[in-house]
């Protein structure tokens, strides 16, 4: 998903001006960004395209308004025949800081947005691009879960404890009980899900990440990750295989050949969509319920699917294409990485 040109260039333009000194300014584009000084330029000119995701992430870390946009579009109408800038009403509880309070709210507002979904019964549906597995297929799995967390509060404040440090601080939370009743949720809605071939190769990638950093104090942690990793995988199998969940809810699996740049969830009732939830960074998501924004999605997610081929109506090649790639990247990893534990 992406940003009008003319807004992106609107945002740059806005940025330069409150920063002013443009060597300060190249220096925290690049950090935000995470990109070299050429694709750095590249977005500023207007040659590449921002996601979503890095468009929020700058307006909200200088805290532009789809407001100043707009007005500085407006500036330049009489010269330029721009289509009108859609001001989207947000959402989103901040995870920024290394604030307990701040999970637990998280991942109380998760669980009402999926009890609300499932009480709707048959008239509930999910659409999910999935570049990488989503937080919900983890929760039946506790530690795995917890992992997934620690992963994003390591990356995203450069949270310096082990995980089996982190568990300590975080279990008094007992989120677990979120993880389950979300768990169930899921499983008894419908949902339609793309996947490709590098989905659930970045929660090995993480792992490994963890692995050569030192960030496990106990030799035994990784061994039950990967195990509880296997079950997952296990899970997969028979959902791929049946073609439901485990509480009932129907699942439509899709195979991209290419690779999904970004996620989001679009949650449909009555068969209209009336949420999205867009992820900004590994479990960060905004929500909106704009309507042009939700139709742009959902024609953003049905260009998707025209793209991918359907397992579990697709052949028994096509079927256990996934699967094996799935059971071939956790047994190449296990290897790898219980090799390098026992080396440190």
């Amino acid at each position: 998903m992406q940003v009008d040109i003319n807004t992106q260039r609107a945002l740059f333009e806005i940025i330069a001006e409150r920063v002013g000194n443009s060597s300060q300014l190249t220096k925290e584009l690049q950090q935000l960004l995470h990109v070299e000084n050429r694709s750095l330029r590249n977005r500023q000119r207007g040659d590449t395209y921002l996601s979503f995701p890095e468009a929020y992430r700058l307006a909200r870390y200088y805290n532009i308004s789809f407001d100043d946009i707009a007005r500085r579009l407006e500036g330049e109408s009489d010269s330029n025949s721009c289509p009108e800038v859609k001001l989207l009403d947000m959402r989103y509880l901040p995870l920024i800081n290394w604030d307990l309070r701040e999970l637990k709210c998280y991942m109380e507002g998760l669980q009402k947005e999926f009890e609300k979904l499932r009480d709707k019964g048959e008239k509930a549906r999910m659409k999910i691009i999935c570049s990488e597995i989503p937080l919900v297929y983890l929760m039946p799995f506790e530690e795995l879960t917890y992992f997934k967390i620690y992963t994003y509060y390591f990356h995203f404040i450069k949270l310096d404890i082990t995980f089996e440090e982190f568990l300590v601080k975080i279990k008094p939370l007992n989120l677990n009980a979120h993880f389950q009743v979300i768990t169930k949720a899921y499983m008894q809605v419908a949902s339609e899900e793309i996947w490709d071939r590098h989905t659930f190769e970045k929660l090995l990638r993480q792992l490994e990440e963890c692995v050569m950093y030192g960030k496990f104090k106990d030799t035994d942690t990784l061994q039950l990750l990967l195990d509880q990793i296997d079950s997952l995988v296990d899970h997969i199998r028979a959902m791929i295989l049946k073609g439901t969940k485990m509480y009932g809810g129907r699942v439509e699996l899709f195979y991209y050949e290419s690779v999904l740049r970004e996620s989001f969830t679009l949650i449909e009732t009555a068969n209209a969509p009336s949420t999205m939830l867009l992820k900004i960074f590994m479990i960060q998501v905004i929500r909106t319920t704009h309507p042009q924004f939700l139709k742009y999605a959902s024609k953003t997610f049905d260009t998707q699917l025209r793209r991918s081929n359907l397992i579990g109506k697709s052949s028994s090649l096509i079927k256990s294409k996934l699967i094996n790639i799935l059971s071939a990247q956790v047994k190449q990893y296990r290897n790898r990485l219980l090799k390098i534990r026992d080396t440190q």
